[in-house]
């Protein structure tokens, strides 16, 4: 059978087509994936040359690199689409202003946890990573950072209970992930910035981090929609001479905040190696500044260690879970395991809350109840109280006045009077 020529002539043209196609493509490709080495560009610190090195990206999509560690003197300003990632070594903060600052859409992501960023040690200045706008103006918006596989150590030698290590404010779309924060002096993570713009932290996460000896709140929740707190542990939280330290603190500042539709799942908070006799309490939920912007709220899986209960016996922690506020609504707090607490294992205010299927070990004691409920319109299924005989433990349910409409059963151990 004959050919057409025009066929055939048709065919070839069409396959040099798609080969100039597939090369432009991949010369795309490459532009769109520039990677630049950082200390390749002047300047005289780590700071400096990566921000030459983020100037020379312009506005194309890259990534800038340090490897080795070194000196940061000059705030780094990463850009919208680009990454800056750090490899082995211990990276100096040395600014007197926040050392990195995050553009929307921009993405800080290290080789792991042997990538370490010291804290500032200039008076007052505790915050390593912060989203750009929300360090120019706190309630401003800012979106889709990445925070990831990094280890912020504590180097400061004051205190404090405000600042962040790392700071998102009111972020969308944004992530923090595999960090460790390890001895900072004051707040470790935090999500959430003024409401008086109408902005709030959305659609964000922070997962599979550490969190080791945090002298103020470990991970923090201020004015948000949509957040999730999974699979993180918090170990010997606290510092001699610091602030107090809760290991997850959801606490709205202002009546126009939220705290709405957030997940806090199977996380690991154990203080039994903390160098401090008392600390704060483990999961925090707390709406005292009236916001009616409440709920749903998940604590699901956690488990919460708050001392030892052989040998000789400590109790590290207040309260396990302590849920409180005249707004506070719509709470499930399900499957979760608290062991040797000072005072309540669970301690709830509120409406609509759903208590099931919990386990406690030795929590209270002392004259203090390991119960506290003051709820309505709820249900306590399906827990249960356990006493391994070492210790003050105290299974008693302090029930206050005003609690009805609730369905109580099933909950051995527990003393409901």
């Amino acid at each position: 059978m004959r050919r057409c020529p025009q066929i055939l002539r048709l065919t070839s043209v069409l396959l040099v087509v798609l080969g100039w196609a597939s090369i432009v493509a991949c010369q795309t490709r490459q532009r769109q994936s520039r990677v630049l080495n950082a200390q390749q560009y002047p300047g005289a610190d780590l700071g400096a040359k990566a921000n030459a090195a983020d100037k020379a990206l312009g506005a194309a999509p890259g990534e800038i690199t340090l490897s080795g560690g070194g000196r940061i003197a000059t705030q780094i300003i990463v850009s919208s689409g680009h990454t800056l990632r750090l490899t082995k070594g211990t990276y100096v903060s040395a600014t007197s202003v926040i050392p990195i600052l995050l553009k929307p859409g921009a993405k800080l992501i290290g080789s792991g946890w042997d990538a370490i960023i010291l804290e500032p040690t200039a008076p007052g200045q505790f915050t390593v990573i912060s989203a750009y706008n929300n360090a120019q103006r706190n309630g401003s918006a800012d979106s889709d950072l990445v925070v990831k596989d990094i280890q912020i150590k504590g180097a400061n030698p004051g205190f404090n209970s405000a600042p962040q290590a790392i700071s998102l404010g009111n972020c969308s779309r944004c992530t923090v992930d595999h960090v460790w924060i390890n001895g900072t002096r004051s707040i470790g993570v935090q999500l959430g910035g003024a409401s008086f713009e109408g902005h709030w932290a959305e659609d964000s996460k922070v997962v599979n981090c550490q969190f080791t000896r945090v002298a103020s709140q470990n991970l923090a929740l201020v004015n948000s929609h949509n957040i999730t707190f999974e699979n993180n542990r918090f170990l010997a939280s606290g510092q001699i001479g610091g602030p107090g330290s809760t290991n997850i603190d959801v606490e709205p500042n202002d009546a126009n905040d939220r705290i709405e539709n957030v997940r806090i799942v199977n996380n690991l908070i154990d203080v039994r190696d903390s160098e401090v006799p008392t600390s704060g309490n483990g999961i925090l939920v707390q709406s005292g500044s009236g916001t009616p912007h409440v709920g749903p709220i998940l604590i699901e899986r956690n488990t919460i260690i708050g001392g030892r209960n052989m040998g000789v016996i400590t109790n590290v922690l207040s309260n396990g879970i302590y849920a409180f506020g005249n707004t506070m609504k719509d709470v499930t707090i399900r499957n979760n395991h608290v062991t040797r607490t000072g005072q309540a294992g669970l301690r709830i205010e509120g409406t609509r809350f759903v208590v099931t299927g919990n386990e406690f070990t030795d929590v209270g004691g002392g004259g203090t109840p390991g119960f506290y409920v003051a709820v309505t319109n709820s249900q306590i299924i399906g827990n249960r109280f356990t006493y391994t005989g070492n210790g003050p433990a105290d299974g008693r349910v302090e029930m206050v006045a005003g609690s009805r409409n609730n369905v109580i059963r099933d909950n051995p151990g527990m003393g409901f009077p």
